[in-house]
C-alpha cells in the first residue's frame, strides 16, 4: 500500500509539471513576437505582430543615420511605410524594438535588425522613332513669259531747218571827199572864239533894227 501510495504521488507530480510546461508552451505560441522590416530603392516597410498588448512595446527607426521614428509605444502590432528620397548610393535602414514581455530579447520580441536600401534604376530612354521626312513633292517650273513683240518706234525725221544765209560782211560806205577848198588858216587858234561872239552879236543887233523898222512901218499906216 505505501508503494502504491508514493507512486501515484509521482504521477500527480509529473502531471502538474507537465501541466505548467504546456501552459508555458502555450503562452509562447501566442506571443510569438514577429518582427520585420523591408525596403526598396524608395520605400521602407515595418510591420511588427504578435506582441503582448498588456506590455511596454515601444518602436525605433532610422533611414541612413536619421531618425524617422523614435520610442513610439504600440500594442499588439504595428505597420508603416517610410518614403525614402531618391539617393545615388545604397542605404541602410534599422529597426528598435523594445518589450518589457521579452526584455533580453531571447524570444525575438527585443531586439535591432536593418534592411539595405538599393538605388533606384535610371529607366533607360525608350528609342525614339524618327519620323521619315516627307519627300520633297516636285516643283513644276513655271514657263518662263515669252517676251512680247516690242515696236520700235520710228525715229523722227530730221527736221529741215532752213539754212540761214551767211551774212555778207558790210562794206563800210566811203567817206565823201570834201571838194570844197579847205579854210584858210586864219592865224592863231585862240581867236576863234571872240570872233564867234562878234558874228552872234551882229545877228542879234541886226534882227533887232529889223523888228523896229517894222514897227515903226506899222504906226505909220
Amino acid at each position: 500500500m505505501a508503494r502504491q501510495g508514493r507512486s501515484t504521488g509521482r504521477t500527480l507530480v509529473a502531471a502538474a509539471a507537465l501541466a505548467v510546461l504546456g501552459s508555458a508552451a502555450l503562452t509562447g505560441s501566442a506571443w510569438a513576437n514577429i518582427p520585420s522590416i523591408t525596403a526598396t530603392c524608395s520605400t521602407v516597410t515595418v510591420d511588427l505582430i504578435k506582441y503582448d498588448a498588456s506590455a511596454q512595446n515601444t518602436v525605433t527607426v532610422k533611414i541612413n543615420g536619421e531618425t524617422v521614428v523614435n520610442l513610439q509605444p504600440f500594442g499588439d502590432s504595428y505597420h508603416k511605410d517610410f518614403p525614402v528620397a531618391a539617393h545615388t548610393a545604397a542605404e541602410v535602414a534599422e529597426l528598435v524594438v523594445y518589450t518589457s514581455a521579452d526584455p533580453k530579447g531571447s524570444g525575438g520580441g527585443t531586439g535591432s535588425w536593418t534592411a539595405t536600401i538599393p538605388v533606384c534604376p535610371t529607366p533607360s530612354p525608350s528609342p525614339s522613332t524618327v519620323s521619315p521626312s516627307p519627300s520633297p513633292s516636285p516643283t513644276t517650273a513655271a514657263p518662263a513669259p515669252s517676251p512680247s513683240p516690242t515696236t520700235a518706234a520710228p525715229s523722227p525725221s530730221p527736221s529741215r531747218t532752213s539754212a540761214r544765209p551767211t551774212p555778207r560782211p558790210t562794206t563800210p560806205a566811203p567817206r565823201p571827199s570834201s571838194t570844197s577848198p579847205a579854210l584858210a588858216f586864219t592865224g592863231g587858234g585862240s581867236s576863234a572864239g571872240p570872233i564867234a561872239a562878234a558874228g552872234a552879236g551882229v545877228v542879234v543887233l541886226g534882227g533887232g533894227l529889223l523888228y523896229l523898222t517894222r514897227r515903226r512901218r506899222a504906226h505909220r499906216h
